[in-house]
């Protein structure tokens, strides 16, 4: 297991990469559309829980906007307490959002909370086990055993293949799916190749 010290300076290291590669693949978001696998597509009706991305993190406001047009209801998370699990709020993309905790824009308090079956999960650092280091306050692990308790939930990381560490740390796997792009300049592949997708699936 890493220690506190190593966690951490994983996460640094992690986070200064994710930020190099996002300049790199700007178009990052609409590749993670086209290649999301069809396995952990949502079914119609069903509530799909994005993010807002910031420092990096791949947009997965295409894909969203991609189940929207097939049915799904699309929600985006808001800190309602420190420890306490993520909030889910129903959004639309021409929703005009407010800055929430962390200056992260979030719907407001008027629109109606959801439970989202399906769950897109920024990842900081992941391994192919589907261990996964995220920003290290603990919040989307708190929601997921949370949102477990009332149903069937599937969490996806998102992520960039140069994200991926040789180990992140033991524990239980959440992550039943990691989708990443593929790697380019920033990892030394030409510039010109095209960007597509991978997915990993725990064995829990």
């Amino acid at each position: 297991m890493l220690s506190g010290w190593q966690k951490n300076r994983l996460r640094r290291k992690a986070l200064a990469r994710r930020t190099a590669l996002a300049k790199a693949q700007g178009d990052a978001g609409h590749a993670l559309a086209s290649h999301f696998p069809d396995a952990a597509w949502p079914a119609v009706n069903a509530v799909v829980a994005g993010y807002w991305p910031v420092r990096g993190e791949i947009d997965p406001r295409p894909l969203m906007e991609t189940f929207m047009l097939e049915q799904s209801q699309l929600a985006l998370p808001v800190v309602v307490a420190k420890d306490a699990p993520l909030q889910f709020r129903a959004w639309h993309p021409d929703d005009t959002l407010e800055a929430g905790a962390f200056g992260i824009d979030v719907p407001g308090p008027k629109r109606p909370v959801l439970t989202p079956s399906l769950l897109l999960v920024p990842l900081v650092a992941f391994d192919t086990r589907c261990h996964r280091i995220g920003y290290g306050a603990g919040f989307y692990d708190r929601t997921l055993e949370a949102l477990r308790t009332s149903g069937p939930v599937l969490a996806v990381g998102l992520a960039y293949e140069g994200q991926r560490v040789a180990k992140c740390r033991q524990g239980a796997m959440m992550w039943h799916w990691t989708m990443w792009s593929l790697r380019r300049a920033v990892t030394g592949q030409s510039d010109s190749a095209d960007l597509t997708g991978r997915h990993w699936r725990s064995r829990s």
